[in-house]
C-alpha cells in the first residue's frame, strides 16, 4: 500500500489505505513528526498495520514542542488538527506513550473522538516505565545523549542478553541517527507524560478497547484494572504470553481491535 505524506492540520502526519478514517497515535519515539529519515520505515510498518478496510492518518508528535508543554497542551494541539482534517467525531487508536495523548484527547475533547482504542498503555505510567524514562530524560538534558540512547534502547529490549545488546547499540549508533533536537522533542514529551493521570481527568464517554501483553512490564494488571474502571464502556482484552511492543504485532490482537472498530461484531474472547 501507498503511504504519502500530508499535514492534518498542522500536524505531519502519514496517510495510508481507503476506508473510513482511523487517526493512529504513535508511541514515544527518538525523532519527531515523520519526515524520510531512519524512523520512516518503523512508522510506515505501523501505518500499514490498521489499515485494512481503514484509511489510516498516522500521527508523530511534531518537531519543535516548547519545553514544559503538558499532555493537556499535545492533546489540544491534537484536537486542533482532527477537527481542521474531519468533519464531525473519528476513531482514534494510541499506541504506547500514544495512548497516553490518546486518552487525554477523549478526555478533554470528546467531541472530536468517536472510538478509542487503547494498546500497550494504561491510565498513567507504570513505576519501571516512569522511572527509566526520567532517566532518559535526565541524560538529555544533561547532554549524555548516548546514555540516552543506550537506557532508550534498551528499554524495548526484553529482559536478558538483548537487552545489553540493544543498549550496547543505542550507545554506538543512535547518536548518528537521532538529532539532538529530536531528543530534546523526546526529553519534553516524557516530562509532558510523566504527570498524566486519567483518574484527576474528565470521565470518557467514547466506546473503547484496551488491549495489553500480560507481560508488559510498563503496564502490569493493576494498572490495566485501574484503566478499565475509569473508563465507563470499556472493554479489556489481555495476551497473557505477550509484552509491551509484541502485542503490537500479534495477528489476533489486530483482529480483535478492527472487529471493534468495524462494528461488525464484538473483540474474539
Amino acid at each position: 500500500m501507498e503511504v504519502r505524506e500530508q499535514l492534518l492540520g498542522n500536524y505531519p502526519c502519514l496517510v495510508v489505505g481507503t476506508g473510513p478514517p482511523l487517526v493512529v497515535l504513535a508511541g514515544l519515539e527518538p525523532q519527531a513528526g515523520v519526515a524520510p529519515g531512519p524512523m520512516r520505515g518503523s512508522h510506515e510498518a505501523a501505518a500499514r498495520l490498521w489499515a485494512r478496510g481503514r484509511q489510516v492518518f498516522y500521527m508523530n508528535r511534531r518537531p519543535g514542542m516548547a519545553p514544559g508543554a503538558t499532555m493537556s497542551d499535545v492533546a489540544a494541539e491534537h484536537a486542533d488538527a482532527l477537527r481542521v482534517g474531519f468533519e464531525g467525531p473519528v476513531d482514534v487508536l494510541g499506541m504506547s506513550t500514544g495512548g497516553s495523548i490518546a486518552q487525554q484527547l477523549a478526555a478533554e475533547h470528546p467531541d472530536v473522538i468517536g472510538r478509542l482504542v487503547l494498546v500497550s498503555t494504561g491510565c498513567r505510567l507504570g513505576h519501571d516505565a516512569r522511572w527509566t524514562q526520567r532517566r532518559v530524560a535526565a541524560r538529555v538534558r544533561a547532554g549524555a545523549l548516548r546514555q540516552a540512547c543506550a537506557l532508550f534502547s534498551a528499554d524495548l529490549a526484553p529482559r536478558g542478553p538483548l537487552e545489553v545488546i540493544a543498549a550496547l547499540a543505542g550507545w554506538l549508533l543512535g547518536p548518528g541517527i537521532v538529532s539532538p533536537d529530536g531528543l530534546a522533542d523526546m526529553a519534553t514529551m516524557i516530562e509532558a507524560e510523566d504527570e498524566f493521570d486519567l483518574a484527576g481527568l474528565p470521565v470518557i464517554d467514547a466506546p473503547t478497547l484496551l488491549v495489553a501483553g500480560g507481560r508488559d512490564r510498563f503496564y502490569g494488571a493493576d494498572l490495566l484494572a485501574d484503566t478499565e474502571a475509569l473508563i465507563p464502556d470499556c472493554q479489556v482484552k489481555i495476551h497473557p504470553r505477550l509484552g509491551h511492543v509484541s502485542v503490537l504485532w500479534y495477528p489476533k490482537a489486530i483482529t480483535q481491535v478492527l472487529g471493534f472498530l468495524g462494528d461488525e461484531r464484538s473483540p474474539e474472547a
